[in-house]
């Protein structure tokens, strides 16, 4: 890809990050769509089954008297926290003066041609919206940015996972590239940095993992190799992963299972402990992991391309 263009997506990218959207305080409408289950049950045992805990019954009312729940379609406000409410119906709640933490915004264009789009995805950044963030999200920004490339990123990296990422301008090819990932033509490598020097140089994992990478929910096989590159004098050794099958936090996982945490990683501790799933904040020690290197069938020529994230951990 020619330089110039290069440099014009990621001066567009670093645009849309300065500032960050999501650290503009702003009103945050989170939907509220009552399920098949719900019809016909009072509005605050509903948002009170659905967010134990969050709030006490007083605060669900107070939220009720500042109107901060909504008709989605008019805006009209729900005054009365004891609607009985409809199946279907659908609503918002407003969190106004809403302000995201601050995200990694550091990205490269690797390679574009007239389907691909290969990025070096900065870190940390979620990929989509969900929890604390809705601007400060890979896809947010990238909307912004590039709105006239309709790009979606053909698989997903964690939040606090950088490297090279996969994504595809407009809906023609989309289905194409994702079943490559799905029917496992894509030859994906990582680069991590665990804790300890393992006594071995190769080895194939393959202990089931979580269904959603976490420690509960149904198991799933999943296999990773990993190849020794460096025992360092930190008492840290530099590896590469393949994953064969693509579960959540598959390399994590299976290395902390090991008994060889990936440095930085906040939810899979040494001597099998578990922390918590938050994404750490600007200036936390990074979670070694790199998405190095990735392969897969071209969608428009059938054949095979290859593309790479420079830099080290």
């Amino acid at each position: 890809m020619e330089r110039a263009r290069k440099e014009e997506l990621e001066a567009r990218w670093k645009a849309c990050c300065d500032p960050l959207p999501g650290g503009i305080p702003y009103v945050n409408r989170r939907p509220c769509r009552i399920k098949a289950k719900e019809g016909g049950r009072r509005f605050i045992e509903i948002l009170a089954e659905r967010f134990p805990g969050k709030l006490s019954e007083e605060e669900w009312l107070q939220v009720f008297r500042d109107e901060l729940i909504v008709r989605k379609a008019t805006g009209e406000p729900i005054t009365d926290p004891h609607l009985l409410v409809t199946t279907g119906h659908q609503y918002e709640r407003l969190l106004p003066d809403w302000v995201e933490p601050e995200v990694g915004t550091d990205l490269k264009v690797i390679h574009e041609d007239e389907v691909l789009l290969i990025i070096d995805k900065p870190a940390p950044i979620p990929m989509h919206e969900g929890g604390r963030f809705c601007k400060n999200t890979l896809m947010w920004l990238m909307n912004q940015a590039w709105p006239e490339l309709d790009v979606r990123y053909a698989h997903r990296l964690d939040a606090e996972t950088s490297g090279a990422l996969v994504c595809v301008k407009g809906r023609d090819y989309r289905s194409a590239v994702q079943l490559s990932f799905e029917q496992g033509d894509v030859f994906k490598s990582y680069l991590a940095r665990i804790q300890g020097w393992p006594d071995w140089e190769k080895l194939l994992i393959e202990n089931d993992v979580p269904a959603e990478g976490r420690v509960w929910g149904k198991p799933l096989q999943a296999a990773t190799e990993v190849k020794l590159l460096e025992r360092c004098p930190d008492g840290t050794a530099l590896i590469e992963a393949r994953p064969l099958t693509g579960r959540t936090h598959q390399i994590r996982v299976h290395l902390w299972q090991e008994g060889f945490p990936i440095v930085g990683d906040r939810l899979y501790l040494p001597g099998r402990e578990l922390g918590v799933a938050e994404i750490a904040g600007m200036g936390a020690e990074p979670l070694a992991l790199r998405s190095w290197k990735i392969a897969f069938p071209h969608p428009v020529t059938g054949k095979q391309v290859s593309f790479e994230a420079e830099g080290a951990l």
